[in-house]
């Protein structure tokens, strides 16, 4: 690193020089208004660079920043805040992306820097600021441009460039050229982004994903503009921002650096903005340097604006409204009556909540002017399939659309699961043997059941008890669903069993959850049909 008129100074000297200029009293205003101010918060008194001019095309290339807070209120006890740190270029402008420096009076996490002498009335604080190794020119010129502070009393400050402008906080620095802007890829909308959005009420959001990358500077900003009819457009912003712990995040994805980020962004259209297909249509992104890449003419990821003015839907139904999905999947068909349509109906998009949706291309007009959609019900456990959201577009691109998924009108569209009300039933028990000799245990009994269950029986359970009552073995476990017919059973009779007759109850489980006992002991659950389950062990 290579450090230039190197000025070393007191922070009292500088002080004094400045005539104790407080950040946050009126820099116009009487001397008066300003011991007042002074009186009310926080302050700077000094603040400035140790090197005119560093040589950055190491990486590690560092400018000393020096300055001093005050603050006049005798109960606070801690002081937080950020000083920014911009190029600046011809006419003053600010150029590429601004580096934040945090410090704190008291020393902690995440703040980088903290106090290196005084108290809280007037604390002298001094940081080795990190200068980039990259800019678009080989020299570039360094100022701090904003400075704001808080103390633990809830006092704050906010300096920018025209208070600052009496301390000496501008330097030079020798940089690598980065002539290029960010790259992209993997541009598109987000997984659960609407095809279609109703705006007649309300402004709409459009959500989209990208990687971007810069080797260099790394990605600072940009937007994503979306064109719509009539060469109306809208933008939404891309940013990398940092939060309290550090962590970079670009929309709704974390960073771990600026070179290489995955970013979402939103483009937000106002109500009533125009009705029809409105696509990607241009990116913008800066680098940290200011370097910016655009990238024109894109027409992809439409979504369909609509205020229902032109095409319309109505009698809106789902059937069956109950579906029994107890032992597979269950058919829906949803139904609507267009009108306005030009050019037929080229495709309807149904969302539903708890079911599949679906879309159908160039569906059918029946001879009573309606259209159908088939959506599908996943077996057993979905109790509930709710329409959130149609969409449809004829023939000439006019579209209409419906439901909470795309911001539409309200939709009364709900199925529902046949309810479960019904136990199962044995109709017949039986075993495959009735008296085993005990020294040809252990072994398996089969017991065969005829079952009829609405949902089917899918679980069971089943307990041996000896001649006391007492339990002696059992088991208990899954089958695959039956509605109706036979059942088999292993029933365990296990080895030393004592000669004597051995009793099996046991428990039906269908689907549902719903059971049935058999056959225990005391007069517990239902009797046995054709009577109860005797296994009788003899000697030998």
């Amino acid at each position: 690193m290579v450090q230039v008129g190197k000025r070393p100074w007191g922070f009292g000297l500088l002080a004094a020089a400045v005539g104790g200029l407080l950040i946050g009293a009126l820099a116009a205003g009487p001397a008066q208004a300003g011991e007042a101010a002074r009186e009310a918060g926080p302050g700077v008194t000094a603040l400035a660079v140790e090197q005119s001019a560093v040589d950055a095309t190491s990486g590690d290339a560092t400018v000393t920043i020096d300055w001093t807070v005050t603050d006049p209120d005798p109960a606070a006890t801690d002081l937080f805040g950020a000083l920014t740190v911009q190029q600046v270029g011809a006419g003053g402008r600010l150029v590429g992306a601004p580096q934040t420096l945090t410090f704190s009076f008291q020393p902690q996490w995440p703040y980088q820097a903290s106090a290196v002498g005084g108290t809280m009335a007037s604390a002298d604080y001094s940081y080795a600021f990190p200068v980039p190794r990259y800019a678009a020119r080989a020299t570039a010129r360094w100022a701090v441009v904003k400075v704001t502070a808080r103390d633990d009393r809830g006092a704050t400050f906010t300096a920018g460039r025209h208070r600052l402008a009496r301390f000496d906080t501008a330097f030079t620095a020798t940089h690598l050229i980065d002539a290029t802007g960010p790259a992209y890829d993997d541009l598109g909308t987000v997984l659960d982004q609407p095809e279609y959005l109703y705006n007649a009420d309300a402004s709409v959001t459009a959500k989209y994903r990208l990687h971007i990358t810069d080797a260099e500077s790394g990605f600072f900003r940009g937007a994503l503009v979306l064109g719509g009819p009539g060469g109306a457009t809208a933008s939404g912003a891309i940013r990398l921002t940092r939060d309290t712990d550090g962590t970079l995040w670009c929309g709704d994805y974390p960073g771990y650096d600026s070179h290489d980020v995955f970013c979402t962004a939103e483009v937000t259209l106002p109500a009533g903005a125009p009705a029809g297909t409105w696509s990607l249509s241009r990116v913008r992104l800066t680098d940290a340097s200011g370097n910016v890449a655009v990238t024109d003419g894109l027409s992809q990821d439409p979504v369909h604006v609509t205020q229902n003015a032109t095409v319309q839907a109505s009698d809106f139904a789902v059937t069956p409204a109950q579906y029994n999905n107890w032992n597979g999947t269950a058919p829906l068909t949803i139904t609507m009556r267009p009108s306005g349509f030009r050019d037929g109906i080229a495709s309807v998009t149904v969302l539903l909540d708890g079911c599949s949706g679906s879309v159908t291309e160039n569906p059918e007009i029946a001879a009573d002017g309606t259209i159908s959609v088939r959506a599908t019900v996943p077996p057993v456990y979905t109790r509930r399939c709710s329409v959130t959201g149609i969409g449809l577009t004829d023939g000439a691109g006019r579209s209409a659309a419906y439901g909470a998924a795309f911001h539409g009108p309200a939709l009364d569209l709900v199925a529902t699961q046949i309810p479960d009300t019904t136990a199962p039933v044995a109709n017949s028990a039986s075993l495959d043997l009735t008296s085993v000799p005990a020294s040809t245990l252990p072994r398996n009994a089969v017991l065969t059941l005829d079952v009829t269950s609405f949902v089917g029986v899918d679980g069971f359970s089943l307990t041996v008890y000896d001649a006391s009552g007492a339990p002696v073995g059992g088991s208990s476990g899954g089958v695959s669903s039956v509605t109706s017919g036979p059942l088999r059973l292993l029933v365990p009779l296990r080895q030393g069993f004592a000669p004597g007759t051995y009793t099996v109850g046991f428990t039906l489980t269908d689907v549902g959850g719903l059971h049935t006992q058999y056959g225990y002991p005391n007069g517990h659950g239902l009797p046995v049909p054709g009577g109860p389950l005797l296994i009788t062990v003899t000697d030998g």
